[in-house]
């Protein structure tokens, strides 16, 4: 199984958003993510897309990858709003990858945060009807030792947005032999000449994140150069 995926740059859909997605179609990747770029931007002036609008203009494509969320913080919305309005149509897509968190101060501006609690976030959307019918992945982004508890008492997938690549390896160690539906662990990488080549676990998935500062084409080409060969 291949475990190459892409997360996608904020300004992704405003120029020949189509073009990008049958580049995307045509590499060997396991899933596209989008990622909650309103809340930190990496280039403040620049537009950004909607998550469910992303989402949407992707799930219509016949596509031959996954399509998933990296991560959405569940206390940047009030809970009705972020159930109704975000977890529960997202679980509505099938084999969706659903990376949710409790946000950072590290890699997100942490203002309006809403007292949700993950885990009774957790065991909403387990839940949904949804969730097993549509073999949604659910995924905990964060390197607390509470979420990845979290992440191994309910048996899901566990996200590592960059950071020390030791602490990476003993996560894997760790939930490699644990009980969960689908990839045990992932991790978010701005290297794109990252090919993970030394970790040989079948259970980890390397998640490239597109910047702002380069071409779509050239940051494609050198992952497709580099990582998918």
């Amino acid at each position: 199984m291949n475990n190459n995926s892409i997360l996608l740059n904020g300004s992704f859909f405003e120029e020949e958003y189509q073009k990008k997605i049958d580049k995307l179609n045509n590499l060997e990747i396991k899933t596209v993510y989008v990622f909650d770029h309103s809340i930190n931007p990496e280039i403040k002036k620049l537009p950004v897309y909607k998550i469910m609008d992303a989402l949407s203009k992707l799930d219509k494509y016949d596509r031959n990858f996954k399509i998933g969320s990296m991560v959405l913080n569940i206390r940047k919305r009030e809970i009705n709003e972020l159930m109704e309005n975000y977890l529960n149509p997202l679980m509505e897509i099938k084999n969706f990858n659903l990376g949710i968190g409790i946000g950072d101060n590290k890699y997100e501006i942490q203002k309006d945060i809403y007292d949700n609690n993950i885990e009774e976030v957790i065991k909403k959307i387990i839940a949904n009807k949804n969730y097993e019918e549509n073999n949604v992945n659910l995924v905990i982004g964060g390197s607390s030792q509470k979420l990845n508890a979290l992440a191994l008492k309910y048996g899901l997938g566990t996200n590592q947005w960059e950071g020390d690549i030791i602490n990476l390896l003993k996560k894997i160690e760790v939930h490699s032999k644990a009980k969960s539906k689908e990839l045990n662990v992932s991790y978010c990488t701005k290297d794109l000449s990252f090919d993970g080549k030394t970790i040989s676990q079948d259970n980890f998935e390397i998640i490239y994140v597109l910047s702002e500062k380069k071409s779509f084409n050239k940051q494609i080409d050198e992952i497709e150069k580099q990582c998918l060969n």
